[in-house]
């Protein structure tokens, strides 16, 4: 029996993905290749990312966003999955937001994180 979970996201920029994986500390291979579960079960993705303790996080593109593909029994961190992927979507989000404003001409002032753990930014853009 396959220990692969789906998870789904709202994940659909790879270019923002990348850079947000990357600032988290994983290594990212966008390419298509299998992942093996605990069992050995294998599942086609089209992105790998691991860190340091190989952690291994599949990214599958499903025709509007990348899904998650792991197996969440290996998962060997001193903190939880659920954990990592909330701050993951956060810093996701940050990073579409920085990405959308500077498009949009906005420069980043100030960005703090606040007691509860969100994020507050501050942008200006001149006319």
């Amino acid at each position: 029996m396959s220990h692969f979970k789906r998870i789904k996201t709202k994940i659909n920029d790879l270019t923002v993905l990348k850079k947000t994986l990357k600032e988290l500390g994983y290594r990212y291979n966008h390419k298509e290749q299998y992942i093996k579960d605990l069992n050995d079960n294998t599942q086609l993705v089209n992105m790998v990312a691991e860190d340091n303790n190989k952690n291994l996080l599949g990214f599958l593109w499903d025709g509007n966003e990348y899904n998650i593909i792991t197996d969440l029994q290996v998962w060997n961190k001193s903190f939880s999955f659920d954990f990592f992927f909330n701050k993951m979507l956060q810093q996701y989000a940050l990073n579409s937001i920085m990405d959308t404003s500077s498009t949009e001409g906005f420069e980043q002032l100030s960005q703090e994180t606040m007691k509860d753990g969100s994020v507050k930014l501050t942008v200006q853009r001149w006319n």
